[in-house]
Parts: structure tokens; sequence; C-alpha cells
């Protein structure tokens, strides 16, 4: 399918949404001519010379001409077939290879002044820039780029981030209205290929944290160009899958490995040491750590990959998805395992929270979307259009009221627009009439299919059965549409724009309807 005939808009019942943009996350990496300043030992990096653009080219992606105070994350994954190496050092093969584009992406708290209008058509243009090079005789890093007029690109509310990962590269695009596009920073590797990332800002620097094939973390300031690895040979090494920063913290964040733990970060701490486990076969084991290094927290959640954290609106909780097919509810501030559901059949890739807290969507390997009640602590709906793997949801805080907005997209390349309501749903056919199981007759039914690392292991928390298919109600899509030509793998939604990302690496942004457009009948 060529891009040429896939939508450039698509309607629901507020209006019509339009595609104002479209980037190609190889721009930016291929923009600077290879010119390298003096090298400096291990991982000591400084400015050094002035780097120029290279000569134009053909355009193959887009300024971003809209007032949008936001940085968008775009996360290319593994590439190329890398190998994941799992705890012990050895490689798994493709284990993680297909590992999908991210994208995220966040707007000020205060709008900016809409003086200058978001363009409804897409324009194409290669971002540009000039920027101070330095090699480093680092085994990990070996250069790093930074616009040379990166600190005024920071206070200017007018400034989207674009963040995203070519393989061995990790990359910061700066645009705004009147400017069709600079790289801000770059990070290149020997090496690694970043697998997640996670970003924090503020009025005069960002802090990002980026998880890699290898198992390496890091931290990275592209204001200053500094960066930390927080496990340098340390021997552990499992794939970081996703990475989050802690609710109300600057230094704290959690991280999502392949081998089904998960840890609690400081960024301020260089040393790490490997958690010895006490209790590794409960269902749940929170290893004892050392106050002076990382990790801060370690926990032993499942034995299979994660594959997505979330934090709740009152950042109490955690909601964390894993290949094992479940979605846990943690504290993650007590250190307690709260809920434990199950998929209808298969992993479970992603999830999201309602901003009232009342509800947890998730896709998965099942091809659905399910919607799971926080409060109730049972499923309410399960979502059926998606024809294959669902990569991504957001729920639409705009839209929500007394009707539940949220989005979903996955390798069938499709976009819905889901709305949760009690109108919105249907009853099974085979639907009866039976009375509902307590959570302790449901914990009893699934103990040996969900969580229990081994026979005979009492898990922690409330383990909620499998409800079978005739008994939840069906949620059918409002909007269908096909808007990349390769599977899509995420999404991020804020007040003015929806961004879309496809493995290919094309990220499109689409303006949200004004109130009096046009709307369907």
């Amino acid at each position: 399918m060529s891009s040429s005939v896939l939508c450039a808009h698509f309607d629901t019942p507020e209006g019509r949404w339009t595609l104002v943009s479209e980037f190609t996350t190889e721009d930016a990496a291929n923009q600077f001519v290879p010119h390298i300043g003096p090298k400096l030992g291990g991982d000591d990096l400084s400015m050094g010379a002035s780097v120029e653009p290279r000569p134009p080219t053909p355009p193959t992606a887009s300024s971003a001409k809209f007032n949008a105070p936001s940085t968008l994350m775009v996360s290319g994954g593994l590439m190329f077939g890398d190998s994941v190496p799992n705890a012990g050092g050895v490689k798994a093969p493709h284990a993680l290879a297909n590992r999908p584009t991210h994208v995220m992406m966040f707007q000020a708290s205060e709008p900016v002044p809409q003086n200058e209008p978001i363009e409804n058509s897409v324009s194409k243009s290669k971002p540009h820039g000039k920027g101070l090079v330095t090699k480093s005789t680092s085994s990990f890093v070996t250069r790093i780029v930074t616009n040379e007029n990166l600190a005024r690109w920071i206070i200017d509310p007018r400034t989207t981030y674009i963040l995203f990962n070519a393989p061995k590269c990790f990359n910061v695009v700066g645009m705004q209205p009147d400017n069709r596009g600079e790289t801000l920073a770059r990070l290149d590797m020997t090496l690694a290929s970043p697998t997640c990332y996670d970003v924090i800002g503020g009025s005069s620097r960002f802090d990002v944290v980026l998880g890699f094939v290898r198992g390496n973390i890091v931290w990275y300031e592209p204001v200053s160009g500094k960066y930390s690895r927080l496990n340098k040979n340390s021997g552990y090494a499992p794939a970081v899958v996703c990475v989050k920063w802690m609710p109300n913290s600057d230094s704290l964040f959690m991280v999502g490995m392949a081998d089904g733990a998960v840890m609690v970060m400081d960024r301020t701490k260089d040393e790490f040491v490997v958690p010895q486990m006490t209790h590794a076969r409960t269902a749940f084991a929170p290893a004892e750590t050392r106050p002076k290094t990382n990790p801060v927290s370690y926990w032993r959640v499942s034995n299979k990959p994660i594959t997505s954290i979330e934090f709740s609106p009152d950042s109490q909780y955690v909601a964390i998805t894993s290949e094992d097919g479940t979605l846990r509810i943690i504290d993650h501030q007590k250190e307690s395992l709260c809920d434990v559901y199950e998929s209808y059949f298969g992993g479970l890739t992603c999830c999201a929270w309602s901003n009232d807290q009342k509800y947890v969507v998730t896709g998965g390997k099942d091809d659905l979307i399910t919607v799971w009640s926080y409060y109730d602590k049972c499923v309410v709906a399960r979502g059926q259009g998606h024809k294959s793997w669902v990569r991504g949801v957001a729920f639409d805080n705009v839209q929500c009221g007394a009707t539940y907005r949220f989005f979903s997209v996955g390798d069938d390349a499709q976009l819905l627009v889901w709305d949760l309501s009690l109108a919105a749903l249907h009853r099974p056919r085979t639907h009866t009439a039976r009375v509902a199981a307590s959570p302790t007759s449901r914990a009893r039914a699934s103990l040996e299919n969900v969580t229990a690392m081994s026979r005979g292991d009492e898990p922690q928390g409330t383990v909620h059965a499998r409800m079978p298919k005739d008994s939840v109600a069906v949620l059918q899509p409002l909007v269908s549409e096909a808007i990349h030509d390769t599977p899509l793998c995420s999404l991020s939604i804020t007040r003015d724009l929806l961004v879309t990302a496809c493995r290919k690496g094309v990220v499109k942004v689409w303006k949200r309807p004004k109130p009096d457009s046009y709307a369907p009948a």
C-alpha cells in the first residue's frame, strides 16, 4: 500500500482530524557532515569542532507547522535483527528484534497564544542545523553533537521537541512555527541500540533516560551534553524493554527488563550492585537492595519480558503488563502487589489509565482491547476491531466525561477510536444470566494459569481469573482508519494533537478538530 492512498484525515463526532505534518526519523540522523573534533578520554565530553549541515537533498520529511509546545518521543527500537542478551549474558536471537517505534508527546500546562495557526497542508522538508561535535574514546559513546543555540530553543515556549533514535544513534530535533526544524542534540553510540526512553523537562533543561538492547541504562542531559551509564560493567545484561520516570521526582525512574524484573533507579548514583533474590520463586518478590547503590528497588515480577509501565493519576500505583499475559496493579510506594488480571489469551503489550483512575485499558496479542475497572476489579468490556496485535493505547482526556474516549493502534496499520459508555456496550449473543464469582473464587480458579512462577507458591494480591468470552460485554470501534502503510506501533494524544508512528520510522501529526468544524452525520 502506498502512503499516497492513505487517508489525510478521519472523522469523529466532534469533527475532522487533519494530517498536518509527516516526519521521517532518518532525516536528522543523516544531516551532519562527519567532521570530528579532538578526542577526549573515557566518558569526558565537551564542545569541539563546528559541524555544518549536509548539502540539500530531496525533501522526505515535513516541518511541524503548529504552535503546540510539546515533546515527541520516537523510538525505532532494535533494528537489523539484533540479538538480545539474557540475564546470563547469552544472546537470545531476535527476542526483541522487531521492537516497534514508540511515540510520546507532552504539551505545556498553559497554551501558547495561537498567533500562528496550524496549517492544514503537509509540507515536506528536512531538518537542518549547525552544531558542535566532540569525539570520545569511550567504548560506549563515540561522539556527541549539541546545537550552538540549544539553550535559546529550550526557553522558547513555542518549541516542539521530537526525540527519536536511529541505529546506534539518539536524536533531539526542535521545531517552531517559523522554523522548519533543527537538530538540537545527538548522541552516537558505538554498538548499542536504544530500545526505549523517557524524558522530563523544565524551563532550562531536560533529562532523558535510555534503555538499550544489551542491558545498558543511560542518563543523558542534552543541554549540557553530559551522560552517565548507570549499570556499567555490572554483569546484569537483559535487554531494557520499557522505562518511565517516577512521579514527582527528577532523579528516580522505573525500568522494565526482558527477564521479567522491574527496577527503580536513581540517576545520581553511579554504582550498580546486582540484587540477590531471597524469594525468587514467589509471584511478586521485592529484593533486598543497598541504600547507596542502584537499583533503589528490585522486583521479580514475571518470568517473561515486561512490556509496559504506566503510573496511576494519583501517583500511588503502577500498572505493569507482561508477555505472560497479565496486567499487574502494584502499590509502588509500599512495594505491594494489589491485583493481577489475565488477558483473554497471549501476552499484553500496552496499557493506559483513564484520567479519573476508574479504568485501565490494555492491548495485547489476542487482537483485543480490554477495559478493566480499577475500583470494581473486573473486566468491563473487550473491544473487537483490530485484525492483528495491538501495540499502543491512549486515553483522550479532552473527550473523557460521561463517555470515555480512547485510541488504539496495531500491527494491522489501523487507528481505532473507541467510546466507552453504558450505551456503547453490547452484550454477547450467548450471554446468560449468572452470579458473578467473588474475587476469592476467581483467584482459586486461576492459580495454575497466572503469576505463580512455580507450583506451591501462594501469590500476593488478588488474582482475577480469565473471564469467558460469553460473559463480557463487547465494545465496537467508533472509527477505524488505515493511516500508515506499515504496522503502527505507538501513539500519543494531547489537547491539540494526535501523533502516530509506524515501524518504518514515519511519524504523523494530526490536528484536533475545532468545535465548529465539520462533523459527520
